[in-house]
């Protein structure tokens, strides 16, 4: 049965490629008939995305938030289910999938790279408070990323503002502010992820907090990021400042995220 999750997941990362590509050559050609085929592919992708990740919950019998290809799984489905929430509700630009997608499915190429292992849920992540705290790290990273893809294009639209790629999307000004709210939304959820997490330290170690690497990276990203937002409410940092910041930060998060543990051992699991 794991063959059959296999094949699964490689349909899935092929949609997910045919996605970006469809939206990669519309975008440079100008060709708005190629969308359909941009979201029938994400779509696509998606549904068989949420097969693998029930595939593999019922091959494993535990939800799929143990592992490096299990969080990585897991992470990207929300992000591109956040994706298309907004995007059926009208409140995304289309471009913004052209750093979301790409991100999605090299995430999954490097969880994949690190094994399928279909093992039993060991003690350490018999806890509900996992779930939350999993949960609510990648709606944050969902949001992260795409409140950063919209500071891409702020920062190419600034460069190159008689661009006709760019001139179809919303003006500067709009794309900075939605920028800006999905890194709100991103924040609020780190925040319950962070608090989530000290529970379930506590029940597993007997303390809430043990500065361990990975607990003190995530630390530093979520005052980051309360830092961008102070910089903009109180500095008027927007547009070009904004968005480097918003760059800056993701490239924190991923750090926080895959990076802690190439320097050193952590007690703590990541992705």
């Amino acid at each position: 049965m794991k063959y059959t999750e296999v094949i699964l997941f490689w349909f899935m990362v092929f949609s997910y490629v045919a996605s970006f590509i469809f939206q990669l050559f519309g975008f440079i050609k100008k060709k708005e008939n190629l969308k359909k085929y941009t979201s029938y592919s994400l779509y696509i992708a998606f549904l068989l995305h949420t097969a693998v990740g029930i595939f593999h919950w019922i091959l494993s019998g535990h939800s799929p938030v143990t592992d490096t290809f299990e969080l990585n799984l897991t992470g990207t489905w929300f992000t591109i289910l956040i994706y298309l929430i907004f995007d059926k509700m009208g409140k995304i630009e289309k471009p913004v999938g052209l750093v979301v997608i790409p991100v999605t499915f090299l995430l999954l190429g490097y969880g994949y790279l690190h094994g399928i292992n279909i093992k039993p849920i060991g003690p350490a992540y018999d806890s509900p408070w996992l779930a939350v705290h999993v949960i609510f790290a990648w709606i944050a990273f969902g949001c992260y990323a795409i409140g950063t893809g919209y500071a891409v294009f702020v920062v190419l639209k600034q460069k190159n503002p008689e661009n006709e790629r760019y001139k179809k999307m919303s003006n500067i000004e709009i794309l900075d502010e939605s920028s800006y709210r999905y890194i709100v939304i991103g924040f609020i959820n780190h925040a319950i992820m962070i608090a989530s997490g000290s529970l379930w330290a506590k029940k597993l170690w007997g303390n809430y907090w043990l500065w361990d690497p990975l607990e003190t990276w995530s630390l530093i990203s979520f005052l980051f990021y309360a830092f961008y937002l102070h910089a903009r409410s109180f500095l008027n940092w927007k547009l070009r400042r904004a968005s480097y910041l918003a760059l800056l930060g993701i490239f924190i998060m991923i750090i926080s995220y895959w990076g802690v543990g190439l320097f050193g051992p952590t007690p703590h699991p990541g992705p």
